[in-house]
């Protein structure tokens, strides 16, 4: 029995990746960028990570990304501020601190890429709904 992954589910899933990311750059132009990618997707995990009724991320923890400038960071922030995507509260531990909290505009953002991509992804594979 071979550990090697069929080269066709291979290629089906590269597939997948290629209209996904067709599909994010005409729906979501705030992640055609680097920093927006990597911001949106920050959030992402945040909000899979955390209970949905709290989600947020602290703000200085977004910065910590070796390939991509503060400059960079703040800007994006910024917009996705201005687009209504995020806002910001203080920290209830640490006032000194902010964390970044994801509006009902990036919660209904996210559930749109989330249901496009289980679309995409159920035109190559059997995909099974959960019980």
């Amino acid at each position: 029995m071979s550990t090697e992954p069929d080269p066709q589910f291979n290629t089906k899933l590269l597939q997948v990746i290629c209209q996904l990311h067709e599909w994010e750059n005409q729906h979501l132009h705030l992640v055609q960028s680097q920093a927006g990618r990597y911001l949106y997707l920050s959030l992402v995990k945040q909000l899979i990570e955390e209970k949905r009724d709290q989600p947020s991320a602290l703000l200085k923890g977004i910065y910590h990304n070796q390939d991509l400038s503060e400059r960079a960071l703040r800007y994006k922030i910024r917009e996705f501020e201005e687009e209504g995507l995020i806002k910001f509260e203080a920290n209830q531990v640490d006032k000194r601190s902010k964390k970044i909290v994801p509006t009902e505009d990036l919660l209904q953002t996210l559930e749109s890429h989330s249901h496009e991509f289980g679309r995409i992804l159920g035109t190559k594979f059997l995909v099974f709904p959960k019980k």
